[in-house]
């Protein structure tokens, strides 16, 4: 998994300028409504539907989980073949890992008393070093792939498909691999726990993207912000739960909706990649190119000749 990330990310990288991902950070809209899906409307979201649906009390502590964990590399792959804003979900995905060191901890201590507090004791240990660790696989390959496309953008063409297509097959080995070793997780899954992995992504994704509509986003950045919100880093989730509970019993309640919920996100984002490529296709000329176009922008001069990284054009504008 490791390996595939590092990979997802290098490909990613060498597919981004480093000039426009420095344009996002002012100002930083983008950012603040990403941070607001990723730690206040989703952790909301989580906590409100373990409540509708009645979840046993460890039960919804795993959605809780979920729901307040910062969101994972996937987050950029998928944004890649929607054509989203691939510099700014590499941004959003960075100062996720960095907030969820506080975010984390405040929506858990927050939500986990409507459940724990009454049925388990048991201190929540917030997984630091694997926040860490998911924010250097992040960043580090990134850093390297933009200086490959800033030196040798041939080469960081390049760079960018064969990674698309090893993180393709990394993606569906693992989806596979992640099937055969929890199919009993699956087969004693609840239809409520299935029904709550399945709503989640969505909803986080849909309020997220309404959200960032409302403040007048372009299509592109929407879809890059819904994606963010509902792609969460399952490594963080489960090691919460791993270091949290001693007793098996509780953590194979727990450990549940994380492993459905993993699954869930993957069939919903190739479904969605699959309907925006039909969409796409059916509204486009004939001689138009279907894949993904370089997320890239076109610098601009300003009227003092000099190039303003804010002031670019993007390949599209949906």
């Amino acid at each position: 998994m490791a390996s595939n990330t590092a990979n997802l990310m290098l490909g990613m990288g060498s597919a981004t300028d480093w000039r426009i991902v420095i344009s996002h950070a002012w100002p930083p809209v983008g950012i603040l409504i990403g941070m607001a899906g990723q730690f206040i409307i989703l952790p909301a979201c989580g906590a409100t539907l373990a409540w509708a649906f009645k979840l046993t009390p460890y039960e919804a502590m795993g959605v809780l989980m979920v729901s307040s964990c910062p969101s994972g590399s996937f987050s950029n792959f998928f944004t890649y073949w929607v054509d989203g804003d691939l510099a700014l979900s590499i941004v959003m995905t960075t100062f996720s890992s960095i907030l969820a060191l506080g975010g984390m901890p405040l929506n858990l201590w927050m939500y986990s008393k409507i459940w724990l507090d009454v049925y388990d004791s048991s201190p929540i240990i917030i997984p630091y070093a694997t926040i860490m660790k998911t924010l250097v696989l992040i960043t580090a390959p990134v850093a390297v792939g933009m200086g490959i496309r800033h030196y040798r953008p041939r080469i960081a063409s390049i760079v960018t498909k064969i990674s698309s297509i090893i993180g393709w097959v990394g993606v569906i080995t693992n989806t596979v691999i992640w099937g055969i070793l929890y199919w009993s997780v699956f087969a004693a899954a609840t239809p409520l726990l299935y029904a709550c992995s399945f709503i989640l992504p969505f909803l986080g994704f849909s309020l997220a993207y309404v959200f960032a509509r409302l403040v007048c986003r372009t299509n592109k950045v929407c879809r890059t912000i819904g994606i963010e919100t509902g792609s969460q880093n399952m490594a963080v989730a489960l090691s919460v739960i791993l270091m949290s509970f001693q007793d098996p019993k509780v953590k194979s309640s727990m450990i549940v909706f994380p492993t459905l919920y993993s699954t869930t996100m993957l069939i919903e984002m190739f479904t969605g990649i699959g309907l925006f490529h039909t969409w796409r296709r059916c509204r486009q000329k004939p001689d138009d190119e279907y894949l993904p176009g370089a997320h890239t922008a076109t610098l601009v001069k300003s009227a003092s000749g000099r190039r303003d990284p804010r002031s670019f054009t993007q390949s599209s504008s949906f």
